[in-house]
């Protein structure tokens, strides 16, 4: 297969992975694949084209990738709009000058404009077009905050989400329980597969898993976003509550970015936490030796109705491959951690549940810990590494290629029969 992957904010060995990660494994498999993506980074803030350079092809780990220029911006506002309409109108026009044609191409949800552009190029090219869903846009926005279901915006997005959902050769999604919010949207529950977030299990392995300390210090780490649905906060009340009881085995290390970053360092400093200390983020080749230096890995999510059609965090992936027992705090209808019996789960935003999940951890032997973190490795390897991922995207490609072409020959016949 030829396959056209657009993305906007997933680089190669960039702080997204997912989309890139399956362009890796389709050429694994021996497909050729383009990788569409932005020259800008909004997690760095780097730039990868020069002033003037609109766009550019290079080969990347066997990849064609293309590099689109787009507006910087930071945040969620009008910034983000326009570097979406820019990702749109540049993967649509540099893709009329590449060589070649594909034979499916695949667009995600985030943001729906990148899928949109990913639906014209295949139309134009009379392709399928396979649509990913990583966030349900625009529900995701209503519930975070940024919109109002009665803004204009939400409508257009609204319109833009059932369009893309009709007209979806096939859908795969990182959500486990999107087929009825499909139904209701007007598209086809059968064209959905889940196919989560994954991880490349390669560098976890190099990564030394050794971490026996003398001075009976526990590092709980904290690797991802400051995102608003990320709670990070609930882990600093429960430093706050630690460091109240005198309970000086507990150190925090918070690693990563975000919108609400700053306002979680200024909390930190206001209840003069000593037992916390925040990082920037780390290059996503080093993130196996930064979490092999954890005792203990935690993620917390804002009891928020976002995840109603279920949770898949990168960071739950490249904890449990890791190899690290897990402190979950969430209400999602499903539970990673428990299932794979990687940690402890507790409610969202309860400090005093999460305290005494690593209370309990800290009370085990390292063996204890190390085997925990053992059926977290286990779960990773047998349902959520990229190579058992791989898989299922090339069926599923394979599979639309096979739908459309049968639609194809169908919508022939009727215009003969006419």
């Amino acid at each position: 297969m030829n396959v056209w992957y657009i993305s906007a904010y997933d680089q190669p060995a960039g702080q997204s992975p997912r989309t890139y990660e399956f362009a890796i494994e389709l050429a694994k498999l021996g497909h050729e694949v383009t990788f569409f993506t932005n020259s800008y980074c909004h997690f760095t803030g780097r730039e990868k084209l020069s002033p003037g350079e609109l766009w550019r092809e290079e080969s990347v780990c066997g990849l064609r990738v293309v590099w689109l220029k787009v507006p910087a911006f930071k945040g969620n506002g009008v910034g983000r709009g326009v570097n979406m309409v820019w990702n749109y109108l540049r993967a649509v026009s540099v893709s009329k000058l590449l060589d070649g044609r594909p034979d499916v191409v695949i667009g995600p949800t985030v943001p729906l404009m990148t899928g949109l552009a990913a639906a014209r190029i295949a139309r134009r090219h009379s392709v399928p077009f396979v649509l990913e869903i990583r966030d349900v846009w625009p529900l995701a926005l209503v519930y975070n905050g940024g919109l109002r279901s009665g803004d204009v915006v939400y409508r257009v997005f609204r319109l833009m989400e059932k369009w893309l959902y009709r007209n979806a050769t096939a859908i795969c999604s990182t959500l486990p329980f999107v087929k009825e919010h499909v139904l209701s949207s007007g598209g086809d529950p059968r064209k959905v597969e889940w196919i989560p977030n994954g991880v490349c299990l390669d560098t976890f392995d190099k990564a030394c898993k050794s971490n026996s300390r003398r001075d009976g210090q526990i590092v709980v780490m904290y690797v991802g976003g400051f995102g608003l649905d990320h709670d990070v906060p609930v882990i600093l009340r429960a430093a706050k509550l630690l460091q109240d009881e005198s309970d000086h085995r507990f150190v925090f290390k918070i690693i990563g970015s975000g919108v609400r970053k700053p306002m979680c360092i200024e909390m930190a400093a206001s209840d003069g936490l000593k037992n916390v200390e925040f990082f920037d983020p780390v290059p996503k080749a080093q993130l196996a030796t930064v979490q092999s230096e954890a005792d203990i890995l935690i993620a917390a999510i804002t009891d928020t109705q976002a995840i109603r059609f279920g949770l898949n965090l990168n960071k739950l992936c490249t904890y449990f491959a890791s190899g690290k027992p897990v402190v979950f705090a969430g209400n999602s209808p499903n539970d990673p951690v428990k299932e794979s019996g990687a940690g402890i789960s507790v409610c969202a935003e309860n400090e005093r549940e999460m305290v005494s999940a690593l209370k309990a951890l800290a009370a085990m032997s390292s063996t204890e810990r190390e085997n925990i973190g053992l059926m977290g490795r286990r779960y990773v390897e047998s349902h959520l590494s990229m190579s058992v991922l791989g898989n299922k995207m090339e069926a599923l490609l394979i599979r639309a290629i096979g739908i459309f072409g049968e639609s194809t020959i169908r919508a022939r016949r009727c215009r003969v029969s006419r």
